[in-house]
């Protein structure tokens, strides 16, 4: 009864005339078939990259591609500022305002980008990877230049992503998910490829996996501000610092807020290789993506909940915020059965995608599967404070996670192995999700009676 009833509420959530939510119906739909796409993709490369490279060259990419994902987050928030601010001159039709803000975030992005790669170029050569890796015992050739290439490539798309967020900002997600599909499935074709045409070869999936996204990034950016939003077309003349200030104010809260998830989701494969071996990195990765599987459906509905609340914000629309999360917090129920529901399903489908390859431990698919649930629910929660701009619980709630799981990672790994990380990373999720829900029911409440 309760998941016919979740049922209903979903249907009725994205059957309603209003214009704001209808909206929000396209881009889910759109980013269903996209997104679902996507996670077919990631799954059918993961058993294609085993069998093109051990599992402890797998082991050392994914360990690797963790750590350059670091570069994401250091455009000092400037991205998630920008998607808010573009997202108000929008709701406003003011689109000069929304001009000035696109050039001078590209302008801020180029600056960040030179300095980092200048910087990286040098570090380089005094860096031995083999260390930070461990990969001492089974040395991987060339890996500082792979390394370099990589980073080179990753510093690229770290400034073309914004073209992304011009589409998030009109509300059209589905758009940004349409690139980042384009990417992958290039990806996996190339991967392909290389499986039929050369021996395995950790450099080549590397450039592979980093330069494809890439691609598509570029080939978009005159798409979009040469013919559907030239109106938004970035360019020297319109960088004003003097709106810096609140792009950057805005920004820096998301920034350490990025930080705080920079560390939860990136330095757990960096944890695992030094403590272990970059060969528990692969099980532990697998068991995440599996869960995640659901996690990812949730995103694709989450996703254009942020921008929609900002514009119901900028209209003094709070009815349609309460409607909105109270809807959320019943698929969020519908998710996690979900998961509940992979966990009881985990060796038939461990069988039929990776076959006997590796062993997966039951009790790391259920932490991490409650380590999900867990973040699924902070996610819409977040979604309020992202979109309306109020993050000081959630900036407090992000520090205190990345000041405890490190340390409570290596504390429980010592007893629990693997299932110490991931209850490590579990436990640091109830943070946020306690904190920001009860922000969300006392900021909602003062909005609706001082309205």
């Amino acid at each position: 009864m309760e998941v016919n009833k979740v049922m209903l509420d979903f249907k009725r959530i994205y059957t309603t005339p209003d214009k704001r939510t209808a909206l929000m119906k396209k881009n889910i739909i759109g980013a269903f078939v996209l997104k679902g796409a996507s996670i077919i993709i990631s799954f059918v490369a993961v058993p294609m990259t085993l069998g093109y490279l051990t599992s402890f060259e797998y082991g050392v990419w994914l360990t690797l591609s963790s750590i350059l994902h670091w570069l994401d987050f250091f455009d000092v928030g400037l991205a998630n500022g920008l998607r808010n601010k573009l997202t108000e001159s929008i709701a406003k039709e003011d689109f000069h305002i929304g001009q000035i803000y696109v050039s001078t975030t590209f302008c801020f992005l180029f600056l960040i980008t030179g300095v980092a790669f200048i910087l990286f170029l040098i570090a380089n050569s005094y860096l031995n990877w083999d260390v930070i890796l461990n990969t001492l015992d089974n040395p991987i050739p060339h890996l500082n230049e792979i390394v370099l290439i990589v980073f080179a490539m990753c510093c690229m798309s770290f400034m073309m992503k914004t073209v992304g967020i011009i589409y998030v900002s009109f509300q059209k997600p589905v758009i940004n998910n349409l690139i980042s599909f384009i990417g992958q499935f290039l990806s996996l074709v190339i991967l392909y490829v290389l499986t039929l045409t050369t021996d395995g070869n950790l450099g080549s999936v590397a450039i592979a996996f980093s330069a494809c996204p890439l691609l598509v990034y570029i080939l978009a950016y005159p798409y979009t501000f040469g013919y559907k939003y030239k109106q938004l077309a970035p360019s020297f003349k319109y960088v004003d610092f003097k709106y810096a200030k609140s792009l950057v104010g805005l920004g820096i809260k998301f920034f350490v807020i990025q930080i705080a998830c920079l560390i939860l989701f990136t330095t757990s494969n960096l944890i695992i290789t030094q403590l272990f071996s970059p060969n528990e990195v692969t099980p532990y990765n697998l068991a995440f993506k599996y869960i995640s599987s659901v996690h990812m459906l949730f995103v694709i509905i989450q996703t254009p909940l942020w921008s929609a609340i900002t514009d119901a914000f900028a209209r003094k629309d709070y009815l349609w915020i309460g409607r909105a999360i109270s809807r959320q917090l019943r698929i969020w129920t519908l998710c996690s059965l979900g998961i509940v529901l992979l966990i009881c399903l985990k060796s038939f489908v461990f069988h039929i995608w990776i076959g006997d390859k590796l062993e997966i431990p039951y009790s790391l698919v259920v932490i991490l599967g409650l380590y999900h649930i867990f973040f699924m629910l902070s996610m819409v929660f977040g979604a309020f404070a992202n979109g309306t701009g109020r993050l000081k619980v959630q900036l407090y709630a992000a520090i205190a996670q990345s000041v405890l799981y490190i340390p409570l990672a290596i504390f429980l790994s010592k007893p629990f192995g693997l299932n110490g990380i991931a209850l490590a990373l579990m436990l640091v999720s109830l943070i946020p999700a306690i904190a920001q829900g009860r922000d969300y029911y006392i900021a909602i409440k003062q909005l609706k009676n001082n309205y």
